[in-house]
């Protein structure tokens, strides 16, 4: 009887020495084991937390912070093109034309017309004689073909071969308008431009007094090479 009394008299001193129940305690004067549970458990949150924000920081997670974007610069508007200066010029030299002309020529309906043509193969004229009345407008119509393709022209002067030969040096003189004679001058009572090979011209004029008259070519060495024909004015 009295070792069962001593037994249950040591558990319960046993118990109380111990200071609670397993979940109270641990050890003698320790923290309750619940609480180092807590404290284990938070602590291992606390580095889970740490953890993933690392990651976070280091994989690129985190947004990166947009660049501000550059204002561009305004650019100057290109200078308008300037149309290059004129460049002054020096206007031509006074030139006489090569046309029709002579002290005879008028601007009056022809009341004849006569037609002349250069001889094909020569420094001729196909007609060497020509008869028309006087003081009667006429057109004369000159025609220059010829196989040779050399320029001629028809002019009529005021007399023979000695007045022929001044009006054929005046032209000479005048190789700015193709050797046709000057304007004014003397004895020249009508001539045609300078034609080429192919061409035709015409000059109207009134016909001098009754005589004989020689007409001509001008064109350098012409004349001088039998270039001419007589034109015999009559009542």
């Amino acid at each position: 009887m009295s070792w069962r009394g001593s037994g249950r008299s040591n558990f319960r001193s046993r118990s109380s020495s111990n200071g609670g129940s397993t979940f109270s305690g641990g050890s003698a004067g320790g923290p309750p084991l619940i609480v180092m549970m807590g404290l284990a458990f938070g602590a291992g949150l606390i580095m889970l937390i740490v953890t993933i924000a690392s990651n976070a920081t280091a994989g690129g997670f985190v947004a990166a912070t947009p660049r501000p974007t550059a204002t561009p610069r305004p650019t100057a508007a290109p200078a308008p093109t300037q149309p290059p200066a004129a460049q002054p010029t020096t206007a031509p030299a006074t030139q006489v034309a090569n046309e029709p002309g002579g002290s005879n020529v008028v601007n009056e309906t022809p009341a004849q017309t006569v037609e002349v043509r250069a001889a094909p193969d020569a420094l001729a004229f196909a007609q060497t004689s020509l008869s028309l009345p006087a003081n009667t407008v006429v057109r004369l119509d000159f025609v220059n073909q010829n196989n040779l393709g050399v320029q001629h022209n028809w002019v009529l002067v005021n007399g023979g071969d000695d007045v022929a030969a001044a009006v054929n040096t005046a032209a000479q003189n005048n190789a700015d308008a193709l050797f046709v004679p000057p304007p004014d001058t003397p004895n020249a009572l009508a001539w045609t431009a300078m034609l080429n090979a192919g061409q035709s011209g015409s000059v109207t004029f009134r016909t001098p007094a009754p005589g004989t008259y020689l007409y001509i070519c001008t064109f350098p060495g012409h004349y001088l090479a039998g270039m001419k024909g007589t034109l015999t004015v009559t009542q």
